[in-house]
């Protein structure tokens, strides 16, 4: 049920949004291409224990392309690849939502509760879908705040935007 309330809300801020700037849903929804910047994540909450772990998510994006690193939740190194979009909120808020893949669980996602399709063929190899959304709070010209979360994990941490 929280996730169709949450669903709702989304819909309803994208809505407003575009009333306002004059443009179609969709255009706002496909939003806009990523700054080229770099993003480092140090650390991250999972929802089944809400104790804090090191993650060291570390990207780069260029033109709404991003690799990334980070060490996963058994300790070993993870490499991704992503396609983001950015829709703006307000001023200094937006959202960013990325799909992409990803190398380093080994098949061991399918015995995590709180992800969709676990025991499906898409968590079982050794490359796995990765999906996710980002707050993103600008508090200066080149910083942002970032706040990521996934089917999984909620991860904090800067970004810096050339």
């Amino acid at each position: 049920m929280k996730k169709y309330i949450i669903l709702i809300i989304f819909i309803n801020v994208f809505v407003i949004h575009a009333q306002e700037n004059e443009q179609s849903f969709w255009n706002i929804l496909k939003g806009k291409e990523l700054e080229t910047s770099i993003s480092f994540l140090p650390a991250g909450t999972h929802y089944t224990s809400l104790e804090f772990n090191e993650v060291w998510y570390t990207s780069f994006n260029y033109k709404s392309y991003e690799i990334a690193a980070f060490k996963n939740s058994f300790n070993e190194l993870t490499l991704a690849a992503l396609y983001k979009r950015q829709i703006g909120i307000s001023e200094k808020l937006s959202l960013i939502y990325g799909i992409g893949i990803m190398y380093g669980y080994h098949g061991k996602l399918v015995d995590v509760p709180t992800i969709p399709f676990r025991k499906s063929f898409l968590f079982t190899g050794e490359i796995n879908p990765l999906i996710g959304l980002t707050l993103d709070y600008r508090f200066a010209k080149n910083f942002s705040f970032q706040v990521a979360i996934s089917p999984a994990v909620a991860i904090y941490g800067i970004r810096y935007i050339f």
